[in-house]
């Protein structure tokens, strides 16, 4: 069998859907992706935070951070798809994990998905263009009614945007303008109405709606149109004041008998970049939390230091989010965990055994360099094991050359999953033309 077995190769590969970056994009393509994510300490307190929130036990958000490269974006949407999964796989992913994810911690998650009231999930990426309170409310609004639509959610909260779109047809200019639509495209979505025809019938069918329920439905029927034209044309009809779009919200979570929305909104960075000195609407909208289980989640780089200590703001926005905040580290052990956790063994019990042998052996040549760098990273005699045959020195280098090399932990990564050719001797290059029994 030894003879026949003389690449690394033939022994363990790395899985497929292992991936050095992940996006939301990545796990849309991915379906499946998000069931791999290693469970690390930083992720079971996020997972802890969520579930104390969406209990009320904390009536606050939530503040991912974390450097370049440590996995937050993955993190935050491992969470979005456990929050979204059915219980089977949610349980399976629990008991995939049950070393790090036990099984108090199971029943507690699955508590707060139980019921008839569903969980609403929304994600957004990116916050450059966010710059004040009307950019804000009109990202978080629209991000709403998209997550509400994928999920089948009839009642878009569109009655409670009626104030909005009168206030917007009756301003002459637009008013000029969406007649002008209306007359060119959309003639037959609004029955040959003008704008003011349009506005007359909002308010006849609010003021009817208490004693005639059609008449309510008929608003938010008129309401889908006026956003149907907004999101094809890209404008914004519906542009609300902070405080109209808590109280929007609060009806969306009412009209759809929600447990809870969690508004995850990664890449929030450059949020407060644009905002340093203009946070009393975002401050508005987290603190809504208090009152109805609306939580933010959002994900940034260290922002703390950009604003001083003695900033009341900064300590006020801070006050709104669970302490300590979230921060998603990758240390050298978890670092040595994932890689171990990316290699699949040949599936072969004949092939396992002879693995197993054969890794015991290189364990034991092992002995001097595992025992210095356990005294120098917080790791197991069993995770230096798992990630033979890389030397235990090379996996603790590994992270530091490749931050200096590609300016982010992932590069780390990218060097155990991708292929760069002879010219670049990475570790699919490695596995592919070395075996254990090749001379040092």
């Amino acid at each position: 069998m030894k003879a026949m077995l003389d690449k690394y190769r033939d022994y363990f590969d790395i899985d497929p859907e292992y991936l050095a970056q992940i996006n939301e994009a990545e796990i849309e393509s991915h379906p499946d992706l998000w069931k791999s994510f290693y469970p690390h300490e930083t992720f079971v307190k996020l997972v802890k935070d969520t579930i104390s929130v969406i209990s009320r036990k904390q009536k606050l958000s939530i503040w991912v951070e974390g450097a370049y490269g440590t996995g937050k974006s993955h993190a935050v949407l491992t969470l979005k798809k456990l929050l979204d999964a059915s219980d089977e796989d949610t349980k399976a992913y629990f008991n995939k994990y049950k070393d790090q994810l036990n099984t108090d911690l199971y029943n507690k998650f699955q508590q707060i998905k139980s019921g008839s009231q569903k969980i609403l999930t929304v994600h957004r990426y990116g916050s450059s263009n966010i710059h004040g309170d009307d950019d804000l409310v009109f990202a978080i609004q629209q991000s709403i009614v998209a997550a509400l639509r994928s999920a089948g959610f009839e009642d878009q909260g569109e009655g409670a945007l009626k104030g909005s779109a009168v206030s917007w047809l009756s301003d002459p200019i637009n008013k000029d303008y969406f007649n002008a639509l209306i007359r060119e495209k959309y003639t037959d979505l609004f029955d040959g109405d003008d704008v003011d025809a349009i506005i007359e019938k909002l308010n006849t069918y609010d003021a009817e709606a208490m004693e005639q329920p059609s008449k309510g439905e008929a608003i938010q029927v008129l309401i889908s149109k006026i956003m149907k034209v907004a999101g094809e044309q890209h404008f914004s009809a519906l542009t609300m004041s902070t405080t109209s779009l808590v109280n929007w919200i609060k009806t969306v979570i009412e009209k759809n008998n929600l447990k809870a929305i969690v508004f995850i909104w990664d890449e929030f960075t450059d949020y407060f970049r644009n905002n340093m000195r203009a946070m009393t609407g975002f401050q508005e909208i987290a603190d809504f939390s208090g009152d109805k289980p609306f939580y933010l989640i959002i994900v940034t780089h260290n922002v703390t230091h950009i604003f001083p200590e003695s900033d009341r703001d900064w300590k006020r926005t801070m006050g709104r989010f669970v302490q300590p905040i979230c921060n998603i580290e990758l240390p050298e052990n978890m670092a040595f965990r994932l890689m171990g956790n990316a290699m699949e063994k040949n599936s072969d019990p004949v092939v396992q055994e002879d693995w197993q042998e054969t890794r015991d052996e290189l364990y034991d040549r092992t002995h001097d360099s595992r025992q210095l760098v356990k005294q120098k990273v917080n790791i197991t005699d069993k995770e230096l094991k798992n990630i033979l045959p890389i030397h235990p020195y090379a996996a603790l280098l590994l992270k530091h050359i490749s931050s200096a090399f590609d300016s982010n932990q992932r590069s780390m990564f990218d060097f155990i999953k991708n292929d760069r050719g002879s010219d670049i001797k990475g570790f699919q290059w490695f596995i592919n033309n070395c075996g254990p029994y090749d001379a040092n």
